[in-house]
Parts: structure tokens; C-alpha cells; sequence
């Protein structure tokens, strides 16, 4: 008898320039269940998409973009539903399209099973300025935050806070990445400030009418004090599955996507990330990152990602395979929970970690010698995997251009 199909829901830019794209999350869905024979349907923007590569994907949609307008959204999943009839599972797996199906829960219900936040699930997770409120409210530590609502209020905040350094972050993380390009912000995830005119100077840079950020502040320590819990919750709203990591590095250095890291246990996060997301009644695959703060020694929450996040791969290595939790439930046939692994598994992305080693080393801080050690280490690389063979060999030839490009223009130089 055959499994359900898989729609698994992607969402890259629209940019003309730069080549193919890979988001990891939606790589470690797609090679999750198409190792267990399930057959996918990649629904994606274009054809920059690199993951139409792979050998899992048996068939791609191309759907409209998040910012056009949503009846052409419904129009494509309405059509979808006609083009493939059956049992078919809704998997969203980056922040726009969770925002979407979420959204639109009920009336994307009718033709799909959805193991995914809903409505109110995803109206809490959604802006950042509701998680921490929830999370305050429940008495779990959260960063000095501020959320000014215009340049005035920024101007009377700047002089009135003295916690330097402070960090600006989105509210909505993928409204941000559509409106950033418009702004100073040039799609970083955060913009460092080391003082009040700093503050004032960035924010008047990167300010758009409509678009929320906020002001936090920088928890010292490194990157290793970064700890991201992954877990599945039943529609239910139970806690099924879990893993916990814990970051070794990420690129860009400060505020940047995790290039390495590695299995741990905390009881600590696990007792947070428990009473956070059954407060705002979750359902499916989450990813939540903590800090922990030397200077009061608690875990601060830094954000909820109500989908599966970019490290889902470490998870999946260490034996704690969320995105088949969660295609298996929604189908009638939970599979066996899953809340325990082995320590120190390790997991990179090792084309982005090299450029992170590399700023570290000239800072002194690491050396080439010591990556490739590090590197030799890993039980799974985020792109490399010999079953997906093509789309490893196009990604890591792309990257190796690359760097011979670079060392030629520094010859030149």
C-alpha cells in the first residue's frame, strides 16, 4: 500500500541575481521522508529552488510569491487539491509558509492533513513581541527587549537605556527579509549597536512604515551557550519527541545561522520549551533557541521557530527524525516517540563553517588545522549526502568555484 503524499512547501526570493538556493530545513524534510518511500511534491517560487534536485523529489509546483496577493495563494492550493487527489499531508517549512498555512488553516484543511501550528498558534508565534510576552507570563527569562513603534520613540529610548550593546532584530523575521532590501538592513538577521548614536544612526537607516523591529540586548558569551530545542507536539498539544543542541559556531560569528553543532541534554530547556508551547496550544514540529545568560546563569529564550528549523538534520542523524514524527501522525500511524541519543553528535554546514572558521582564525581564535579536525568529526554534513548524490555534487562544486574565485582576486589584488 502506498503512503499519502507529501506537499512539502518551500519559499525562496525572487531575485534575479545569485544561483541556486537551498534551504536547509526543507532539505532535511524532503530527504526525511523520502528515505521512508514516501513520494513528494516540492511546492516552491521558481526555479532557483536547488532542492528540484534532488532525487526525493518526485514532482514540483511552482506557487505564487508570499507579498503578491493571497487569492492567488488560495487559487494555487485549490487547484493543487484537484491535480492530486487522495490522502495528501501539508508540510510548511520556512517562516513564510508556516505564516500562510497557519493563516489559513481551516480552509487549507478541507483538502489537507496539516501537522502544523494553526491559527492562534501561529498569531502567538508569528511576531516575536507575543513570544516574549507569553514567555514572560509563564515566568520564563527573556532578554532586556524593547519594541519602539516609530523613529520618536526610538530617539527618547536611545538615551534612556544603558545596556550597550544592544542588538536590532525583526518582530515578523520574513517580513523583515522582504522588506530589508529596501532598507539599510540589506538582510542581515541583526544589526549590532555599541551605543546611543549608533542606535539612533541604524535605526533611521533601516526605520520602513510597517515594518516592526525591536531593541534587545547582546547576551555575553559565546556561541556554545546557544541551545536549540526541537520537538514534536500531537494535535493534542503533547510534547512527543524531542532533541536538544547545543551551537558550536555560526556565521556570520554574532548574529548568524548555526554552521556546527552537536547533540546535548538539558533538563532546563526542556522544562521551558514544555510549558512555552502547549501555553500557545502547538501542533507540530518546532525549534526553539536559548541563551544562557552568564550573567544571572538562566536559559533567556531568543525565539520560537513554529517549523523545522535549519538544524532539523542534526536532529534526524542523532536518531530523533521530527519530520516523520509529524508526516506519520498526521496520517493515522504515529511511530514510536523518541526522547533520547547519544552526546556530541555533530552536525555542519560545512560550505557556510568554513567562512566562520575563517573569521575566527583571524581573530585568533581557531586555525585551519583545527576546522579540519573539527570537520572530519561531523556524523552528517547539512547538504552532502551520498543517497542525494547530484544535488551534493552540484552545491559543494559551486562552493569550491567559489573559493578559487576568491584566492584569484586576492592574488590580483
Amino acid at each position: 500500500m502506498s503512503m499519502p503524499l507529501a506537499i512539502v512547501f518551500n519559499h525562496i526570493g525572487d531575485s534575479q541575481g545569485g544561483g541556486l538556493q537551498i534551504n536547509l530545513s526543507t532539505l532535511a524534510v524532503v530527504r526525511s521522508l523520502g528515505r521512508r518511500g514516501i513520494k513528494i511534491i516540492l511546492v516552491t517560487t521558481n526555479k532557483r529552488d536547488g532542492i528540484i534536485g534532488s532525487r526525493y523529489v518526485a514532482g514540483v509546483e511552482f506557487c505564487p510569491y508570499i507579498h503578491e496577493p493571497v487569492e492567488l495563494m488560495h487559487g494555487f492550493f485549490n487547484a493543487l487539491a484537484e491535480r492530486y487527489p487522495g490522502t495528501k499531508v501539508l508540510i510548511p517549512s520556512v517562516d513564510e509558509c508556516a505564516w500562510y498555512v497557519g493563516k489559513y488553516y481551516r480552509q487549507l484543511a478541507k483538502n489537507f492533513l496539516i501537522p502544523a501550528p494553526d491559527t492562534y498558534a501561529i498569531g502567538k508565534i508569528n511576531n516575536k513581541r507575543f513570544q516574549y510576552e507569553t514567555a514572560q507570563s509563564l515566568g520564563i527569562p527573556i532578554p532586556e527587549t524593547y519594541f519602539p513603534q516609530d523613529l520618536a520613540e526610538v530617539e527618547t529610548l536611545a538615551h534612556s537605556i544603558g545596556n550597550y550593546p544592544y542588538v536590532i532584530k525583526p518582530n515578523v523575521s520574513f517580513e523583515w527579509k522582504l522588506q530589508s532590501a529596501k532598507s539599510g538592513a540589506r538582510g542581515k538577521k541583526g544589526i549590532r549597536v555599541d551605543s546611543a548614536q549608533e542606535l539612533l544612526n541604524v535605526a533611521r537607516a533601516i526605520f520602513l512604515p510597517g515594518t516592526e523591529f525591536m531593541i534587545q540586548e547582546i547576551i555575553g558569551g559565546r556561541d556554545h551557550r546557544l541551545v536549540t530545542f526541537l520537538g514534536f507536539f500531537s494535535a493534542d498539544h503533547q510534547l512527543v519527541s524531542w532533541f536538544i543542541r547545543k551551537k558550536i559556531r555560526q556565521c556570520p560569528i554574532d548574529f548568524g545561522y548555526c554552521t556546527m553543532t552537536e547533540s546535548c541534554h538539558n533538563p532546563i530547556v526542556l522544562d521551558q520549551f514544555r510549558r512555552l508551547l502547549s501555553a500557545i496550544n502547538f501542533y507540530g514540529v518546532a525549534g526553539v533557541e536559548w541563551k544562557l545568560d552568564p550573567a544571572t546563569e538562566t536559559y533567556k529564550l531568543i525565539e520560537i521557530n513554529g517549523r523545522p528549523v535549519n538544524t532539523t538534520g542534526c536532529a534526524i542523524a542523532a536518531g530523533v527524525d521530527l519530520p516523520a514524527m509529524a508526516y506519520f501522525y498526521a496520517i493515522g500511524q504515529p511511530l514510536p516517540p523518541v526522547t533520547d541519543w547519544q552526546d556530541g553528535e555533530r552536525w555542519a554546514w560545512l560550505a557556510m563553517d568554513f567562512w566562520a572558521a575563517r573569521e575566527l582564525a583571524g581573530m585568533g581564535q581557531s586555525s585551519l588545522r583545527i576546522w579540519l579536525k573539527e570537520a572530519l568529526s561531523i556524523k552528517a554534513d547539512a547538504v552532502f549526502a551520498r543517497d542525494d548524490f547530484l544535488l551534493s555534487l552540484r552545491y559543494y562544486t559551486h562552493f569550491i568555484a567559489t573559493l578559487i574565485t576568491a584566492k584569484f582576486k586576492k592574488l590580483m589584488k
